[in-house]
């Protein structure tokens, strides 16, 4: 019997001694993302609409595609840099409606090496959006999040959904 105690007990303090906590590893880029790879003609693929408060209450019908009913697929933006960082972009709407209310201006970043908004500014008109996963870009996608709001409440979310060309 005290053997089987001391195999117990040496094999325990092995198990424990053997744990040591990971270290934290240093933040390193992305390799999914580059400026370069945000940069150029981009079409919309699909156009989500979701219910916020719809999504709060847990009703059943809380997301709607809207590409085809809208014709949004005709919808093409064109991101162009200047010295390495973000200049001026175009819209074109084709037969689509001008979902962004913009047609041309300057685009921004709030971060170039890692960013997480992206802004479309003519004058005092701003559109807001929050960028997708840099994953996808590595396949020539970009997803945009567009959120409206009442007050404080988020009340719809478009997700826009595009290609590049």
């Amino acid at each position: 019997m005290k053997k089987i105690t001391t195999i117990l007990a040496i094999s325990a303090l092995l198990v424990f001694a053997g744990c040591k906590p990971e270290s934290i590893k240093d933040y390193q880029a992305n390799s999914a993302y580059s400026l370069d790879a945000l940069q150029g003609q981009w079409k919309l693929m699909k156009v989500t609409q979701t219910d916020e408060d719809s999504k709060r209450k847990l009703f059943p019908y809380k997301t709607l595609d809207l590409t085809t009913s809208m014709n949004l697929t005709d919808i093409a933006i064109n991101l162009n840099l200047a010295s390495a960082v973000p200049a001026t972009f175009t819209a074109a709407y084709g037969n689509a409606p001008k979902i962004f209310k913009l047609t041309t201006g300057n685009w921004k970043l709030d971060d170039n090496s890692k960013p997480g908004k992206l802004w479309l500014i003519n004058g005092t008109d701003t559109a807001k959006f929050t960028i997708g996963s840099y994953n996808q870009l590595a396949s020539k996608k970009l997803v945009l999040k567009q959120v409206k709001y009442l007050g404080t409440a988020a009340m719809i979310t478009y997700e826009y959904e595009f290609s590049k060309n």
